[in-house]
Formats: structure tokens, C-alpha cells, sequence
């Protein structure tokens, strides 16, 4: 009975449907100017609901912008997550979804921040526009996934 029962969960835990998320930590001097992957290839639809980005004390340094892009889209925008770099000093939040709308307190990010479906076979990249960013600040981001195929995952890969 174990085993079924075992069997069932795993089914419902990655139905379509279902959300979960991933958590990586960068250090600026890592952010280069050439894409470099952040995640494998999705091995189903996904769509990706919310991005937080959070960084500590030090934050990212040069470059122009943070950039989060889709290796081989077709569909939609192929860097749908971009905040600038001057945005992501010591100690900030940003978001795709909600936050502070208030004009001297803007918590939600400035250049594209959008939902996006990312498809089988397609990985999550970072990078900077511009420069490679410097300097030992660390940025800590946060996705939420929601399947929308059954089984569909995705790893990280730093």
C-alpha cells in the first residue's frame, strides 16, 4: 500500500497545476556580459508566475542591466525578467508581480517584468547588457513555477 500511496502523491505533487519554487544566489563578479545558464531545459510547460530579486548589503556593481532571459524562445519576449543594475544596489527588493506602487517607494521592476510560459526544452540564462557586473555584492532570486503540463520540471544549474 506504500507504494501506491507513494505513486499517488507524486501524481498530484506534479500535476499540471501545481506550483513550486526555486531559489539561486549569485555574486555580481559572476554576472558576465555573455548569457550563462541558470537553470537545465524545462522537460515540460511552464509557466513562471513570479521573480523576486533581493540583494545584500553590497548589491551589484557596473553593468547596465540584471537580465533574465529564455535560451531559444519563439514565443514572447526571449528576456523577459531585465531590472537595472543601479536598481539592484545594497539592499533592495524587487518583484514581477505586486509590490509598493508608490513613486518614491517603487518595490516592482523598471524595464520588463512580465509572467511568461516557458516552454520543454527551453532553460532560464542570466546575465548583464552592457558589462559584466563586479564586485562581491550578492543577489538572491526566487522563481515560482506552475506546471502547465503534467510531470514538466525544471533544475537549477548554479
Amino acid at each position: 500500500m506504500a507504494n501506491l500511496e507513494s505513486r499517488i502523491l507524486k501524481a498530484i505533487t506534479k500535476a499540471a497545476g501545481s506550483s513550486f519554487w526555486l531559489r539561486f544566489e549569485l555574486t555580481s563578479s559572476n554576472i558576465l556580459s555573455t548569457a550563462a545558464d541558470l537553470t537545465g531545459a524545462a522537460t515540460g510547460d511552464l509557466a513562471v508566475e513570479q521573480v523576486l530579486l533581493s540583494t545584500n548589503s553590497t548589491g551589484l556593481a557596473t553593468g547596465t542591466n540584471f537580465e533574465i532571459s529564455q535560451s531559444g524562445e519563439t514565443y514572447g519576449e526571449d528576456k523577459p525578467i531585465v531590472e537595472t543594475v543601479t536598481n539592484l544596489g545594497a539592499s533592495v527588493s524587487r518583484s514581477v508581480i505586486g509590490g509598493d506602487t508608490d513613486a518614491t517607494n517603487v518595490r516592482i521592476l523598471s524595464v520588463t517584468g512580465t509572467p511568461f510560459i516557458l516552454k520543454a526544452g527551453v532553460k532560464l540564462q542570466y546575465g548583464c547588457s552592457g558589462s559584466s557586473c563586479t564586485g562581491a555584492g550578492k543577489i538572491l532570486i526566487a522563481i515560482k513555477f506552475t506546471r502547465l503540463t503534467n510531470n514538466a520540471d525544471i533544475q537549477a544549474a548554479v
